[in-house]
């Protein structure tokens, strides 16, 4: 005897709607976009690189901060080069046959000192450079972000992009390009930004 396991498109119709009709349905309102033609946006960009070259602010912090890793990094040398010359040092008198077996020892614990001195000097003050670097730029690129809306409202631009390398705009017609407007624009402000980082 064979068995049908195929249901009539009838049957299979009435149970659909049978479960539906004891579902409730929600009504999802469309929502409501302001429609805005083309042709009355106002677009424009700004380079982020040419920023970073004369946007003063930008400049002053970044030459604030390569001062202080160049601090770092003479203090770590100079650090390397007194282990070194201890080494040095030391390893002419043992050669000599200068040094007893309780002076070696101790040479070798002050060596071994000296070393854990220069790694946590690195890391400690290396890794505080590096977060206040990097708070810093965020700070910085925040305040832009806030004055480039104050930009944008003052010219009536509609939409500001940001072009840098590697970024997802591969062409902008040059006429465009408001970079130098927007760095005349924050160097102007220069003193208020000042105040609004250092006052955060």
């Amino acid at each position: 005897m064979r068995i049908n396991f195929l249901m009539p498109a009838a049957l299979v119709l009435a149970l659909a709607s049978c479960s539906e009709g004891k579902k409730e349905t929600k009504e999802v309102k469309p929502v409501e976009v302001k429609q805005q033609a083309i042709g009355t946006l106002k677009i424009a960009f700004y380079d982020q690189d040419t920023l970073a070259e004369k946007f003063k602010y930008f400049k002053e912090q970044e030459a604030v901060m390569e001062k202080k890793q160049k601090a770092f990094q003479t203090k770590v040398d100079q650090m390397t080069n007194e282990y070194q010359d201890f080494l040095r040092r030391n390893d002419e008198k043992n050669r000599q046959g200068l040094l007893s077996q309780l002076q070696i020892q101790n040479i070798q614990e002050q060596a071994a000192m000296k070393e854990r001195a220069i790694v946590e000097f690195q890391q400690s003050n290396g890794g505080r450079l590096e977060k206040e670097a990097i708070q810093k730029m965020e700070d910085l690129n925040k305040k832009v972000e806030v004055y480039s809306k104050m930009f944008s409202e003052q010219n009536k631009i509609d939409i500001l992009l940001i072009k840098a390398k590697g970024g997802q705009l591969a062409f902008v017609a040059p006429a465009m390009n408001v970079t130098q407007s927007f760095i005349d624009f924050l160097n102007a402000k220069e003193e208020e930004i000042k105040k609004d980082i250092s006052g955060k």
